[in-house]
């Protein structure tokens, strides 16, 4: 039914840019329209020479470029590539793949409701920490971008463990899925906790249950900023915006530093979001 909704919606949006004056249609005969094709190109070339699994459209790629933030076309094209990190070849082309990070000992990711073993809080007061809506950013990994964004769906209590334990939703490789963060997943991807600032509870709750909603969507590295709930494929950092912006709160940065799309680093970056200290 998402799919057949999602085609509806797609459909509306072209009429409207077909009969409507909307600004994010960038241009066919603006003067960069030549440079942007060529680097759109030669991207999206170096993204498959490296297995990058980018699937970036070109009205993406154009709709983001700003002349007021690139001086040119080519220093627009260069944050793609700094922004994109091919794998090692000795561990395949999936960053979010279980074997690249670390095979069995990366037991957090696609746990669905379960706990699968023992969490370890020992180290961090990430129990005490913790709250539902918080958004988690992780300096190691992120699918082919620099950066990983999950969002904490609660803490939960394991009868099998006899403990509490925090859940979060994200997509990875396999799509939208729930997740387990400790100690351990810390210490393995440098993660780091945030929080919206002005998110009151009603927000926070509506924010993650649409993350819910979007469990089992696929991943998609797109560079897009897809907002409706009709959506059928993700990349992390896209769908916490979107939890957020539905709620009205935009949690992309405004500043100088703002990247194509919405990539982890916009959201730690952005003012209307705070780090939370958690050791």
């Amino acid at each position: 039914m998402k799919k057949y909704l999602k085609n509806f919606l797609s459909g509306l949006l072209v009429i409207s840019m077909l009969f409507g004056t909307s600004p994010m249609v960038f241009a066919a005969n603006h003067p960069d329209t030549a440079q942007l094709k060529t680097a759109y190109n030669s991207i999206m070339t170096y993204a498959k020479t490296n297995k990058i699994p980018l699937n970036m459209t070109y009205q993406d790629f154009a709709n983001n470029y700003d002349k007021a933030q690139y001086k040119n076309v080519q220093a627009y094209a260069n944050v793609y590539y700094t922004l994109l990190k091919p794998q090692p070849q000795t561990q395949g082309y999936q960053t979010f793949s279980l074997s690249s990070l670390g095979g069995d000992s990366a037991w957090y990711y696609n746990t669905g409701t379960s706990l699968p073993q023992k969490a370890n809080y020992s180290k961090y007061k990430l129990l005490d920490t913790c709250k539902s809506g918080d958004i988690i950013y992780e300096a190691s990994g992120g699918f082919g971008i620099t950066g990983h964004i999950a969002i904490v769906e609660g803490k939960f209590w394991s009868t099998v463990h006899n403990q509490y334990y925090i859940r979060v939703i994200e997509a990875i490789d396999v799509g939208v899925v729930r997740s387990i963060l400790d100690d351990q997943r810390v210490d393995d991807k440098g993660s780091t906790v945030h929080r919206v600032n002005s998110a009151n509870t009603t927000q926070i709750s509506n924010a993650v249950k649409f993350c819910v909603g979007e469990l089992g969507s696929s991943y998609g590295l797109d560079f897009a900023k897809d907002t409706s709930s009709s959506e059928t494929d993700w990349y992390c950092s896209e769908l916490a915006w979107a939890s957020y912006k539905n709620q009205r709160i935009d949690i992309e940065t405004t500043g100088f530093l703002n990247e194509p799309g919405i990539t982890p680093r916009d959201i730690v970056r952005c003012s209307k979001v705070s780090t939370v200290s958690f050791k």
